[in-house]
């Protein structure tokens, strides 16, 4: 592969039926979550285990594209460019890098805004009410902590005001086409969502089976989460650490490439198993104090 910006040998890893997608969030299509103000969004609403299994991977495989630094977890790059951006306070920014369950439980959310899941109507704690924004309890992640420690996750405009900061500080790359002939370390991983998010279509034809798409992986129940939150990793390590050849797909620590057409390089993320109604339900079942928990969050935001 070249490596210089537009070289000879750059590989068409994102098709090739010539549309552009430049245009920001063009090829974005994925329901937002939506309810009536006051109810909460429970495991089965964020997909929780999706969640929990990205930000829990312990597999060290990721370069930080700030300091070069090898070796790190995938929550490691993500939690460290939240906390670089300049949308974030000195305050969240220490709270980030020294409460580790409390930086993962604002990450979880973060990527729900990230892939476009979330949009910024939502807030998180009942005390906040403004025009045009619903209030929702999210147990799963509020439950366990203290009420200082559950405010942290702030509302949506601004999660996503601190996400925008971490493309926006520096120069990163705009496009996909940018994004492949730039030398590792590339980008941060906020920077790739998004651009995954922009160019979905063109991210589903080039690595996922017919049926599925790149947004089924935060939304698709009946494919497991730890087959989801495989094929997200897979991504993620393909786009920030590899240079798009047949050896970095056999050498992918989340799975060997598939084949895809068109193509001699397998570059289809591994596969999904599919799950039924029942089997998906029951990966994200809500404990009985993160239900009295949201009840309890209810009930006040009604009464306040």
């Amino acid at each position: 592969m070249g490596t210089g910006r537009g070289g000879k040998g750059t590989p068409n890893i994102t098709g090739g039926r010539g549309k552009n997608y430049t245009n920001a969030f063009a090829g974005s299509k994925i329901k937002h979550l939506k309810k009536p103000d006051g109810v909460p969004l429970w495991r089965k609403d964020i997909q929780f285990q999706f969640l929990h299994l990205i930000f829990n991977d312990d597999r060290k495989v990721f370069t930080n594209s700030y300091d070069g630094t090898k070796n790190r977890t995938f929550a490691d790059v993500y939690v460290d460019a939240m906390a670089r951006s300049s949308k974030t306070s000195k305050i969240l920014r220490d709270k980030l890098l020294s409460e580790k369950k409390n930086a993962l439980n604002m990450a979880m959310v973060c990527l729900l805004v990230n892939l476009g899941r979330m949009n910024t109507t939502l807030n998180f704690f009942p005390e906040m009410k403004a025009q045009l924004r619903t209030y929702h309890a999210i147990p799963s992640l509020q439950t366990y902590t203290d009420q200082n420690a559950y405010k942290q996750l702030q509302d949506a405009p601004r999660l996503k005001s601190i996400l925008k900061g971490a493309c926006e500080d520096r120069k990163e790359p705009v496009t996909i086409e940018n994004l492949v002939v730039t030398p590792v370390p590339r980008t941060n991983p906020i920077n790739l969502i998004f651009l995954l998010s922009t160019y979905a279509p063109k991210v589903t034809e080039t690595h996922f089976p017919p049926e599925i798409d790149f947004h089924d992986l935060v939304m698709r129940a009946q494919l497991s989460s730890q087959s989801r939150a495989t094929a997200f990793l897979w991504l993620m390590w393909w786009y920030l650490e590899s240079n798009f050849t047949v050896e970095d797909t056999l050498r992918n620590p989340y799975g060997v490439g598939l084949a895809t057409k068109g193509t001699d390089i397998p570059r289809g993320v591994p596969a999904f198993e599919h799950l039924t109604e029942e089997e998906a339900d029951a990966e994200n079942v809500d404990r009985q104090e993160e239900i009295e928990f949201g009840e309890r969050m209810q009930l006040e935001r009604k009464s306040g």
